[in-house]
């Protein structure tokens, strides 16, 4: 079942599976969650492999227990189909799909700083990516950029809104790209949210920022922590469905 002490475990078996192991910054649980189209083993970077070995010993019954129950939910869920920035192609924009229309800058033929960094522009269901060199790499980087202005324009007055409402404070705040979370929020108070969250809608994106804040309060998840989080925010059920059900698919975007 284990691999070699000398090296880290990347592999565990559940069942009749080999499911593969992702170290993350999780920090004293494991987790079973789709990641890529795939069932997936989350433990602590920290782990030495004996301990590994043995909280997952302990927990064997809890994994089979729930690993169908994944299952069901891969099945069940859209393949997530890698994003190549070509013509014609879509994605999420604050909920809605947009197709990527792609267009050579006629007005800067003769080159310079427009022509080798594309601009990017929504109009209704379209995004316009206009000039530049219109690769794939060039295409998704922009887009990249183009979703981390879009976030760090709309958090401060969110954040001031519904931090005034909950009564907390925060240091500061970064937009980043999370490999499978939404935000974060540290003990002394600084704040940070994924990109990619603004593929979805609006009341999905406050959500997440009233959940983070809450963490202010309540460093946990515990049942206090969910019922402020509730109270502050009712559609807060809705929400987590909606990312049960297109989270798989929004946090692929753009995956290198």
């Amino acid at each position: 079942m284990f691999k070699s002490s000398t090296s880290p475990l990347t592999h565990h078996t559940v069942g009749n599976q080999t499911l593969e192991i992702v170290r993350t910054a999780r920090k004293s649980s494991i987790a079973l969650k789709v990641k890529a189209n795939k069932i997936v083993v989350l433990v602590p970077k920290h782990y030495s492999n004996k301990r590994l070995k043995n909280v997952l010993s302990l927990n064997q019954t809890w994994l089979i227990h729930t690993l169908p129950k994944l299952e069901h939910t891969l099945q069940t869920q859209p393949q997530v189909q890698k994003f190549h920035g070509k013509n014609g192609e879509f994605f999420h924009f604050l909920g809605r799909n947009v197709t990527i229309v792609l267009q050579s800058n006629h007005s800067n033929e003769g080159g310079g700083k427009n022509d080798s960094m594309p601009q990017v522009h929504i109009k209704g269901a379209h995004c316009f990516v206009v000039g530049g060199t219109q690769s794939k790499q060039h295409v998704c980087f922009v887009l990249e950029q183009f979703l981390i202005q879009t976030a760090q324009a709309y958090l401060p007055s969110k954040l001031k809104y519904y931090a005034q409402r909950i009564g907390v404070t925060y240091q500061s705040v970064t937009v980043k790209g999370y490999k499978s979370r939404w935000g974060s929020c540290c003990l002394d108070g600084r704040l940070q949210f994924n990109w990619r969250l603004w593929q979805a809608p609006e009341w999905v994106i406050d959500y997440v920022i009233v959940h983070e804040l809450c963490h202010r309060i309540h460093p946990n998840h515990s049942q206090k922590f969910w019922a402020l989080v509730m109270q502050h925010y009712p559609r807060t059920n809705e929400a987590k469905q909606m990312i049960k059900q297109q989270g798989n698919h929004w946090i692929q975007f753009l995956r290198r």
